[in-house]
């Protein structure tokens, strides 16, 4: 035999062995990508609140959805800490947070989670559990979550008040004293950050940051990256009139749009409509297919595309007072979405129902 058709013999048979192994499959489990899709969520089947709840039977079909093999459920820390890193996670990766500290996730969420092996973030007001408000875990309830290995502890604040109606001593001062209750009561101060409200300002990230916290998520729709402020991550929120399934299989498959010089640069308008823009990568396809939503229209806002992939957003009508949201969304590759998305805030609003 000679060297050649022995060469070309070992070939075939490595490749046809790989084949019968799952090679395909491999190889999709090794698709790497800078994008995560953070789902957030309050409370778990109390119907009295729906502007904040999910029916038990939407959340069971969220986490029957989630144990496809295709998608990576993974603790939001490795998420964060990629993003630090500027290092790809698994293609379709997905964290689930939870707001609040609402009994529901204690009594509904948690054992649903962990018979699912899925880990979570809790992000936690102090306040409310210091109070005992009705309704809300007490601090020995969420140390026995804090136990689970699947399970973290979040930072929130300690009032759970608009952080944009504080000056930035009180916010400092708010962010201060949730520190310090929660090293008395966990014995430790959580590192990642939740908006109450998700509300923000570049100030405000920047309070969030030099108290040694590492990102900071709000509550505006779209795919986490590492390309975005740290402290001004995306999550996707579900209630009970956002949650079908066919809603959370789209965001679950979506793919943070790789964007840079984003502008404004803060979410709190001073000019209204505020002038939008961002940059997307030239290896990017297809933005002719892309769309942008304001919250406070019925159509899509007007497209300007400016050598070839600079994005520039216009509407005529001003945002309202209080919170409204940008969002894009155009086809991507193998039939998932690319979904971007931008929070703004004018003060003066009514009280958000949260």
């Amino acid at each position: 035999m000679t060297v050649f058709s022995y060469v070309h013999k070992l070939v075939f048979f490595v490749f046809y062995s790989l084949l019968a192994l799952g090679f395909p499959a491999i190889l999709a489990a090794q698709e790497t990508e800078d994008s995560a899709v953070v789902i957030m969520y309050h409370r778990f089947g109390e119907d009295q609140y729906p502007t904040t709840n999910i029916r038990l039977e939407q959340f069971q079909a969220h986490i029957e959805e989630l144990k496809q093999e295709k998608y990576n459920v993974v603790p939001l820390s490795e998420v964060v800490d990629a993003f630090r890193n500027h290092k790809n996670l698994p293609a379709r990766t997905v964290v689930i947070t939870i707001d609040d500290a609402y009994v529901s996730i204690y009594e509904q969420a948690w054992p649903l989670l962990k018979e699912a092996g899925f880990p979570f973030t809790l992000f936690t007001s102090s306040e409310p559990v210091d109070l005992g408000v009705n309704g809300y875990m007490s601090w020995d309830q969420i140390r026995e979550m804090d136990k689970d290995p699947l399970v973290s502890i979040g930072h929130h604040g300690h009032t759970h008040k608009h952080l944009l109606q504080m000056s930035p001593e009180q916010a400092r001062a708010d962010l201060e004293t949730a520190s310090a209750r929660y090293k008395a009561e966990l014995g430790y101060i959580p590192d990642i950050f939740a908006y109450p409200f998700g509300e923000y300002s570049a100030e405000i990230g920047k309070i969030v940051k030099s108290l040694g916290l590492k990102a900071a998520f709000g509550q505006h729709s779209g795919t986490a990256s590492s390309r975005f402020d740290l402290f001004s991550l995306p999550r996707f929120a579900f209630n009970e009139k956002y949650a079908d399934i066919n809603r959370f299989r789209l965001i679950s498959n979506s793919r943070a749009l790789p964007v840079r010089d984003i502008l404004p640069a803060d979410p709190v308008i001073t000019h209204n409509p505020p002038l939008i823009g961002f940059t997307v990568d030239s290896d990017v396809r297809g933005l002719s297919a892309m769309s942008c939503f304001p919250s406070h229209l019925s159509e899509a806002a007007e497209l300007n595309f400016i050598g070839g992939n600079r994005v520039e957003i216009r509407f005529d009508a001003p945002l309202p007072k209080g919170r409204s949201r940008v969002n894009c969304t155009m086809p991507g590759p193998g039939g998932r979405w690319y979904w971007f998305g931008l929070p703004f805030f004018i003060p003066g609003g009514t009280e958000p129902v949260n």
